[in-house]
């Protein structure tokens, strides 16, 4: 059985891709498709280093040590993270699977407003799953972001293609791929360190190379670096896929037609690199108060979209949203019920810090600070990109969110531990990243 506490497994469990109705796939390991209490498999791999700097990727209050890389590898950040969490072990509780948040059904006097349901988590398909076990809170906190439901955008005919086909969630390292023609999806963070590890291994003329490497995007690469090692040399930049077909004489995978016309024939492996769902599969839109204010809407197709045959459909089903719905401005609050607090759910805006200040205004309005809670603004849209901060958006929302509750003063920390605005220079260390 896997350490608890551990977030990196070199040998995931399989992804097993099915398909719904709709024709959107489902990427997930054999136990979530199960329905079962299980850790979701951690999209961590072997040469993960980090690709935001280490001057303004830190919590606020817990700087990394004197000497850190300037971009940290993977093994000194899950270092400054359990030592940045052994303040808060004693709250902290290891393999438990919330599996139901909701309303007391049944409330009185005496319970509280949240009853949780959680259950010890599975590893194994023959563990049977425990009784779950109830626990009531007047407040509760969502932190678990929305990078957990792997998302991979409808495909017309991916259901005929006999490739292998994978989430990022599944890659670990570039020698896998040895020998293999692969194509990457997508140009975000995870595309950009994948093609980088494969097109090295091809620029140093590595014997575990991969034989061919082709990138399919909709937009300009924002996160690849290291350009004079050679690697992107080796990998041949494609538009978007329109079709892919069944295995034929032409193809023993089945052909790729690319939105230009252009066919790719005899592709091993499909690498999606396309972010992820928001999910919160405890938070059952039938129970009170979702039922009356959902948090998600279902991802649609084309309309006219061809759809797989009833026999390829699965019992999964995506559960989850490009976007949280119901909250306030702010994307915080559960606007029906304040009670409720959400963080992390904004893009591009670095995580660690951007989440502790979020935390400190929750806690302060919770705390007793009057804050006026207003809809968002482009509630009706379900557009991810109604989330995406960026640079200066993330500065500029987190000291109008710290002003709210009489901080955002002029000094990072002032004299009498208030918050304030960010230093210059890391202002500028996150201009030069966007």
């Amino acid at each position: 059985m896997p350490l608890p506490h551990r977030n990196f497994d070199p040998k995931p469990p399989a992804c097993k891709i099915t398909f719904d109705q709709n024709g959107h796939a489902i990427a997930l390991s054999p136990l979530e498709h199960l329905g079962l209490p299980t850790p979701a498999p951690t999209p961590m791999y072997a040469g993960v280093t980090a690709n935001t700097p280490r001057d303004i990727m830190p919590y606020r209050s817990h700087p990394y040590p004197q000497g850190t890389d300037e971009y940290p590898a993977y093994s000194i950040i899950k270092v400054y993270q359990e030592r940045h969490s052994e303040k808060y072990r004693e709250y902290i509780r290891f393999g438990r699977v919330v599996t139901r948040v909701r309303h007391h059904p049944e409330p009185t006097s005496a319970t509280k407003k949240w009853l949780i349901e959680w259950k010890f988590a599975v590893h194994s398909v023959d563990a049977a799953p425990s009784a779950p076990i109830e626990e009531q809170f007047d407040h509760v906190v969502v932190a678990n972001g929305s990078d957990s439901r792997p998302f991979i955008p409808y495909f017309d005919g991916l259901w005929n293609w006999k490739g292998e086909a994978i989430h990022s969630r599944w890659y670990r390292n570039a020698e896998t791929y040895a020998g293999k023609t692969v194509v990457i999806v997508g140009s975000g963070p995870s595309s950009a360190d994948i093609v980088r590890e494969l097109g090295l291994l091809g620029a140093t003329n590595s014997h575990n190379a991969a034989k061919k490497i082709y990138r399919s995007i909709r937009s300009k690469p924002r996160y690849d670096i290291n350009f004079e090692l050679g690697w992107s040399e080796h990998i041949e930049t494609v538009v978007p896929i329109k079709l892919f077909e069944a295995p034929s004489a032409n193809s023993k995978s089945g052909r790729i037609t690319l939105q230009d016309g252009k066919v790719i024939d005899d592709v091993d492996v499909i690498i999606f690199a396309t972010a992820y769902v928001v999910r919160f599969e405890f938070l059952r839109p039938t129970d009170a108060p979702f039922d009356q204010a959902p948090l998600l809407r279902d991802p649609t197709v084309p309309e006219g979209a061809a759809r797989p045959p009833a026999e390829l459909v699965g019992t999964s089903t995506l559960g989850g949203g490009h976007r949280p719905h119901n909250l306030d401005a702010h994307a915080l609050f559960y606007l029906p019920d304040p009670t409720l607090a959400f963080l992390l759910l904004h893009a591009e805006a670095i995580p660690w810090p951007f989440s502790e200040m979020q935390a400190r205004v929750v806690a302060s309005y919770w705390s007793g600070t009057p804050l006026a809670l207003e809809p968002h603004p482009q509630e009706d849209s379900d557009s991810h990109s109604v989330l995406v901060l960026g640079h200066p958006g993330e500065f500029e929302y987190a000291e109008r969110l710290l002003k709210l509750i009489g901080e955002g003063g002029p000094e990072e920390v002032d004299a009498e531990g208030k918050w304030g605005e960010w230093p210059k220079y890391k202002k500028r260390i996150r201009e030069l990243i966007d």
